[in-house]
């Protein structure tokens, strides 16, 4: 079997705030292969965006830190790389679209400045000269590719001396080349009149418009890792079925995988292949998207999807879930969840259960694909 892009294992993230500790993500783990999009659902707060935000080493430390696990990407643990080395990592391969463009995108600079930057670190990536950096035993090597930069800071910025200063002199794109290019990723994430738009600033933009051009900018370096945190959250119903179109066709061309990151069980139905549920900082269900729609296996999931908005009102009343979201300064004891959970039994405040497999509904499901943290879940398809 081919290796997992990206690989987690038993991950915990903490954030101290005054005096309380924060337990944001507890002993997390997943694998994300190539060509694949894993999805991750659940309540505002349950550790979606930290977990998005720990891969690449974005989270505030302090006061978040990472209090135990791995992170490897391509067989290399990102935990144990110094923070000041994880700029060249994520030139090498990662790409992230964040909830709100607003606060991601440069006010100072205009959108061809931000889209051709991501360009120009592809091609530096391409040809095997983006600075290296320490830890993990397998390199990254790329196929080389001739290419050159506009922007002699960038270049010095991501290059070692030597080749900086080659890239610099034996300059063959021009400025407008790079214009051509980005105009073409505009046209992507369906901009109508990308001349104009490419010389704007983002204030300038709508909230739909700023998101898609942050969409254009992690298209436009063609990330091995895709994360997307919640990026069609600013975008209407129709503009968001292109853009996912647009992810599905990113991996058809270069082989990515996406850590899709979202609480619309709708769009990760249309997106994932797995599904991740998570709840009071656990994954409580992960497996084959199809096969937890039709056949949830731990109580949350189920409760999750009952509680989802019908489309008509002969459906019956919308559903919500009893209790509230534990504060994870002092969470529960055993599974988080037993609180609220009409399963809940002496042994459920006990030990937290394990991520361990369950039946699969269908014969199309491989065994073991299917695995869910509760201690009853065959009792959970009967569940109202």
């Amino acid at each position: 079997m081919t290796e997992p892009i990206l690989r987690i294992q038993n991950l915990s993230i903490t954030y101290t705030v005054g005096a309380g500790i924060f337990q944001a993500v507890s002993d997390v783990s997943l694998d994300i292969y190539p060509g694949r999009v894993v999805g991750i659902v659940g309540e505002t707060g349950c550790g979606k965006s930290t977990l998005a935000q720990a891969i690449p080493r974005l989270m505030p430390e302090p006061p978040a830190s990472i209090g135990s696990g791995q992170i490897f990407f391509r067989g290399t643990d990102l935990v144990h790389i110094p923070k000041r080395n994880m700029p060249m990592v994520r030139g090498t391969g990662i790409g992230m679209i964040f909830q709100e463009p607003l606060n991601s995108l440069n006010p100072s600079f205009r959108v061809f400045d931000q889209i051709v930057e991501a360009i120009q670190i592809r091609h530096f990536r391409e040809m095997g000269i983006v600075k290296s950096f320490q830890g993990g035993d397998k390199p990254f090597d790329y196929s080389k590719r001739p290419t050159t930069t506009v922007s002699s800071a960038l270049t010095r910025s991501v290059l070692p001396e030597g080749a900086a200063e080659e890239a610099i002199k034996n300059r063959v794109r021009t400025r407008s080349d790079y214009r051509k290019e980005v105009l073409e990723y505009l046209r992507l994430v369906r901009i109508n009149d990308p001349e104009t738009i490419l010389d704007l600033f983002p204030h300038e933009l709508s909230g739909g418009m700023r998101q898609r051009i942050m969409i254009a900018m992690a298209l436009s370096a063609k990330p091995q890792l895709l994360i997307a945190d919640e990026p069609t959250s600013a975008l209407d119903v129709t503009i968001q079925a292109q853009v996912l179109t647009l992810m599905k066709d990113l991996i058809e061309e270069v082989d990515a995988a996406i850590l899709f990151i979202s609480h619309d069980l709708g769009v990760i139905a249309e997106t994932a292949d797995e599904i991740g549920v998570m709840y009071a900082g656990r994954i409580v269900e992960y497996g084959p998207v199809d096969e937890v729609f039709r056949s949830p296996r731990h109580p949350y999931t189920k409760m999750l999807l009952a509680a989802a908005p019908r489309i008509y009102k002969s459906d019956g009343q919308l559903r919500s879930i009893p209790g509230n979201v534990p504060n994870l300064s002092r969470p529960p004891s055993g599974c988080r969840f037993h609180p609220r959970c009409p399963l809940a039994r002496p042994v459920c405040s006990g030990t937290s259960p394990p991520l361990a497999p369950v039946a699969s509904s269908g014969p199309d499901t491989p065994a073991g694909a299917h695995r869910s943290a509760c201690y009853f879940p065959e009792e959970v398809p009967g569940m109202p």
